[in-house]
């Protein structure tokens, strides 16, 4: 009895033993963790950035400038329909203007009413007017005009219309008796070289059918600018 209890001893320890061991070498065992902080080291003169952030960065800001763009073009293109082109109002004469060219031309006419059919004025000259009544002859009045105009120098050219009327009497033989400046323009250069054209003329001898001595002739010479 003795010797079972003891040997069943001694192989339970040794079954025991087995048992410990195989567990030991189960369990691994690792090596002791070390704890480390990194620094980042001071930046020394001379060194250029790393090309990354720099290029990270500009990508950033190409990316910010396109999407305000894109926000801007929308805006733009409203204001830009909303906006129409401006008409060009056209100025309107005063009506003062108007008025006084129309009382001229309406004077210009009542003036020529003395004359004869068949008289040609031209531009030189804005009205014409007989101190008699019944001169019926519009050839005579012609030659008389075409030769005034011929010796009229006009020495005004500005933007404004002026006018000026010679007073002049003409007797039978042609001669010029009387002349005189009726009407000024306002500019004596003007006005004396009108009375001149007249002086240098030299009209013919009055029609003989004419009853009167001289004929009187109330001549306006007028300037009209160019448009």
């Amino acid at each position: 009895m003795r010797l079972a209890n003891i040997s069943s001893m001694i192989l339970h320890s040794v079954f025991i033993g087995l048992v410990f061991k195989g567990s030991e070498k189960k369990i691994a065992r690792y090596p002791p963790v070390m704890m480390v902080r990194l620094a980042t080291p001071p930046a020394v003169k001379g060194t250029a950035k790393p090309a990354s952030v720099e290029t990270s960065k500009k990508t950033s800001t190409k990316k910010i400038e396109k999407t305000e763009r894109s926000k801007e073009k929308p805006r733009m293109t409203e204001v830009n329909k909303r906006k129409k082109p401006e008409r060009k109002k056209k100025t309107p004469r005063p009506e003062a203007e108007i008025k006084q060219e129309s009382v001229a031309d309406k004077t210009d006419e009542s003036e020529n009413k003395g004359l004869p059919e068949g008289v040609e004025l031209g531009s030189e000259f804005g009205s014409a007017r007989l101190d008699v009544a019944g001169f019926d002859s519009p050839y005579y009045l012609n030659v008389l005009f075409s030769k005034i105009r011929n010796r009229w120098d006009n020495p005004y050219e500005g933007i404004d219309t002026i006018r000026c009327t010679i007073y002049f009497a003409v007797d039978r033989k042609g001669r010029i008796i009387d002349s005189a400046i009726e009407n000024s323009s306002g500019l004596s250069a003007y006005d004396y070289a009108a009375l001149r054209a007249v002086l240098a003329a030299k009209p013919p001898p009055l029609p003989n059918q004419f009853g009167s001595e001289e004929l009187g002739i109330h001549l306006q010479f007028r300037y009209l600018p160019y448009n």
